[in-house]
């Protein structure tokens, strides 16, 4: 059991506008298994995934207003951290539109 307290963070996600899962809220909790996530994009992918955004919703994250890469590590977080959700809303590519 011990172990398994030691794998485990809680985050608190300051999403920039509610996520459609939760559309009335803002600001949540979440538990994160460390061994499933090795870098920031497993995280991305989880918050992604809970909060039912679209599978081509692009996430940011972001901890005391300091992006954290995708590719950094996941223990750049840690216990309790504040981390601000933010979704880049991308413009539909060109050719899509002409077909």
């Amino acid at each position: 059991m011990a172990a398994l307290r030691d794998s485990l963070i809680r985050l608190r996600l300051l999403f920039d506008y509610p996520p459609p899962a939760v559309a009335g809220c803002r600001m949540c909790w979440l538990l994160v298994d460390l061994n499933a996530c090795r870098v920031v994009a497993d995280l991305e992918g989880l918050i992604r995934d809970k909060f039912e955004f679209s599978r081509g919703s692009i996430l940011s994250l972001f901890v005391e207003d300091c992006y954290l890469p995708h590719t950094e590590s996941i223990l750049v977080v840690r216990d309790n951290d504040s981390v601000r959700c933010a979704r880049i809303l991308t413009q539909p590519r060109l050719e899509l539109l002409l077909i």
